[in-house]
């Protein structure tokens, strides 16, 4: 049965069955397997054939270190010559390890072919059976393996065979457990992971192969280059594993780093080895491990000056070396030594519920008892294996009165040891990048990156760029339909950085999202300077008066989201806005008046993003300013070509995106020659839209239009028609079709 690591012996033992069996061996063969060991001992009188047999070939293969026990009549052994040789072609192609035993024998005899072991290659070509080819290679195989320091038992006192044994078994196990890394024996289906990985690399190539494996904190890519590290380890005679480079370098310097890779592949202590500098260093290791094949882990990469002196060029070290590098940062990886980057991505519920079980109860599955607290204990985790393994431990043994209470606060408050691990990466983003994160966290998961890209000045905050960073640093991703996606734990690291930011105050918030927090924020007399960004609900089921003097508290709001759909007696089901905005823990709902805005005009000078869901529309836009207002959202609301409104809408000179998506009483549009700088206009689901302003040709900027499902609109006005620029999402019939006019 295979081991751990993938390896069907950890000890090969070869020896001389007539000198040794019934004793030597015999005792080493037991204590090994006493020292949980697990070792191969083969016995050549069951040897049938002159071919050595594929069982032994794959056992000598397959073992981590191979021991010959060097006897007298070790020589006169074909099989035990046979082996020798599978075991230096061995350590030639894969790196394994030779541990060698001098019994009753000096290693001159072996290493020149002198005294009995001269004899008995005498008496092999005597009997004409073997090639000088043949005879060769086993003098050879002798002769390098006679040259490695190993255990002799001349030099024990008094030839205490017990003590030679109790020295082998303790130097044996030293070395296993110095090269190959613990593992969780909680790991769930990583097999398909490895596979791909490991086909990347093709260990049986010649190459020099770079890997990278990114991910978001938690995801598990330390443990996956652990495995493959280790599957790899029996191939390599040098190797090194630098662990956490991200914090080390930061608390030690670089310079550690590479005084570590040299002293692991050397095998010299670190006190023969002085690196001053970063420049010395790249010179040192690119001098004394360029012709070493070396296996390379370089775990929790973050910046790429990490790798420059760490793993310059492919060149640095001997041909077939592997390299694996792990990593947030996608654009760390981008570089043309790495050969491929393989993205590990969260797990799905099946899957974590395993792992989150093993964690939580030691078996495969929950107690039925505890299977749906255990399905609830997932869904928080959402899939990352770093939040599985913590709360699966937190929540075991514990009664579910207790699952209950942990899990209720788990759903507002993440775990401390899964936010400080997500939390590396957003302290690795600068100021900007910071507030678009926090910003996305709060209100625009589920938004079109073209639509949300507005929010953010583009002289200020470089959107587009700091997107990008966010993406490669996997603290978000663009997903179907152009979407922002956010891990749940990443949504509430940052909601839980907000609310530590304000000492727990909602007025001193910078963002505000949950709707009764953001209704008793209102009623409250104090000043609210601090607060940019606001989501509001209300219905006309619940009237909560609101007056000016609320609002004017609240002078430096950038975002306003106000959900006022009608949705008594049942009477109205509104899909999800069409930019995504998702209102969460809606539990009070309050009532805006009609006359909302009126005793004072140009409220909010800042505000750039407005979203109004609201059936029918009932406020005073003319009060709102806008010499700032970007974005203006007031989809599914009743508004008419004859409202009011219009005409103020007309001043919003920045105005780039206009949602009027399922606004059912629009017959025709307004007049548009006023907003010179739109870009993009939605009337998705203007199931009444009959015609278009002939003013829509004008907007030269204009790059997106979407008139689907605009079932009685019968053509759009011809000055469209010499846009090349312009996407059109228009239908015909039931059937969608993409203009490009």
């Amino acid at each position: 049965m295979a081991d751990s690591s993938g390896f069907d012996y950890e000890v090969f033992l070869s020896f001389r069955g007539l000198d040794t069996r019934a004793g030597f061996t015999d005792f080493l063969y037991n204590s090994l397997i006493n020292a949980g060991i697990h070792a191969y001992r083969d016995d050549e009188e069951l040897h049938i054939g002159e071919e050595i047999g594929p069982e032994l070939l794959q056992a000598i293969k397959q073992s981590r270190i191979s021991i010959p026990i060097f006897s007298k009549r070790y020589a006169s052994s074909k099989w035990c010559l046979k082996e020798l040789v599978q075991m230096v072609e061995c350590k030639k192609s894969m790196g394994q390890k030779i541990m060698p035993i001098f019994y009753d024998v000096e290693p001159s005899e072996i290493r020149d072919q002198t005294g009995r072991y001269g004899q008995a290659f005498i008496e092999h070509k005597s009997r004409g059976r073997y090639g000088d080819g043949t005879i060769s290679e086993w003098k050879a195989a002798l002769s390098e393996v006679g040259a490695i320091k190993g255990w002799d038992l001349n030099s024990m006192p008094n030839r205490r065979e017990g003590d030679l044994v109790k020295t082998v078994v303790k130097e044996v196990f030293s070395e296993l457990k110095k090269g190959y890394l613990v593992l969780s024996d909680c790991l769930v289906e990583v097999d398909n992971h490895v596979s791909e990985i490991m086909r990347m690399i093709d260990p049986q190539t010649h190459e020099t192969r770079i890997v990278g494996i990114r991910g978001m904190g938690g995801a598990g890519k330390t443990t996956l280059a652990k495995i493959i590290y280790n599957k790899l380890l029996p191939d390599f005679e040098h190797r090194c594993f630098l662990s956490n480079i991200r914090e080390t370098s930061k608390v030690k310097g670089v310079e550690y780093l590479q005084n570590q890779l040299i002293s692991d592949v050397l095998k010299r202590k670190g006190k023969d080895i002085s690196i001053s500098n970063t420049d010395e260093g790249i010179e040192t290791i690119k001098d004394r491990l360029c012709g070493k094949r070396l296996l390379l882990v370089l775990d929790d990469v973050d910046r790429k000056n990490q790798l420059n002196a760490l793993m310059g060029k492919r060149d640095w070290f001997g041909e077939g070396s592997k390299v694996i590098i792990t990593s947030r940062n996608k654009e760390v990886l981008n570089l043309p030594e790495v050969d491929w980057t393989y993205e590990l991505n969260c797990m799905d519920f099946d899957k974590s519920l395993r792992l989150f079980s093993k964690h939580a109860f030691r078996r495969d599955r929950p107690l039925d008892d505890y299977l749906a607290h255990s399905r609830k204990a997932v869904s928080i985790a959402g899939g990352l294996p770093l939040a599985l393994e913590v709360i699966g431990s937190l929540l075991s043994c514990n009664s579910k009165e207790k699952w209950d209470d942990i899990l209720k606060k788990l759903e507002i408050i993440p775990h401390e040891e899964v936010s400080s691990k997500l939390k590396i990466s957003y302290e690795a983003l600068d100021d900007r990048q910071k507030h678009i994160f926090l910003d996305i966290a709060c209100f625009f998961i589920g938004c079109d990156k073209e639509v949300a890209i507005h929010m953010w000045d583009e002289t200020e905050f470089f959107p587009e760029e700091a997107l990008e960073v966010l993406q490669h640093m996997s603290l978000i991703k663009i997903v179907e339909k152009n979407t922002l996606w956010m891990h749940d734990l990443l949504r509430d690291l940052g909601r839980e950085i907000i609310r530590q930011d304000s000492n727990m105050v909602t007025e001193k918030q910078t963002r505000v999202w949950d709707a009764d927090e953001a209704s008793d924020l209102l009623m409250t007399k104090q000043e609210k300077e601090r607060v940019e960004a606001l989501c509001l609900q209300f219905s006309r089921a619940t009237e909560h008066h609101l007056a000016d003097k609320h609002f004017m508290r609240l002078p430096n709001l950038r975002f306003l989201a106000v959900d006022g759909r009608n949705e008594e007696n049942g009477q109205r089901k509104d899909p999800e806005p069409v930019f995504g905005l998702v209102m969460r823990n809606l539990r009070q709902n309050f009532h805006l008046p009609i006359n909302f805005f009126r005793k004072k005009s140009h409220q909010f000078p800042k505000l750039r993003w407005l979203s109004w869901y609201s059936y029918p529309l009932n406020f005073d836009i003319g009060k709102l300013s806008m010499q700032n207002l970007v974005v203006l959202d007031l989809a599914r609301s009743a508004i008419t070509h004859h409202w009011d409104g219009w005409s103020h809408i007309k001043m919003a000179k920045t105005l780039k995106v206009l949602n009027l998506s399922g606004c059912e009483e629009l017959v025709k549009t307004p007049d548009f020659s006023g907003l010179a700088n739109l870009e993009r206009l939605i009337m998705l689901d203007c199931v009444r839209l009959v015609k278009v302003h002939k003013s829509i040709g004008q907007l030269q900027r204009l790059v997106f239009l979407d008139v689907r499902h605009c079932w009685e609109l019968d053509d759009l006005p011809n000055e469209i028609q010499e846009r090349k620029s312009l996407k059109v999402l228009r239908s015909y019939g039931r059937r969608m079709v993409v203009l490009a006019l």
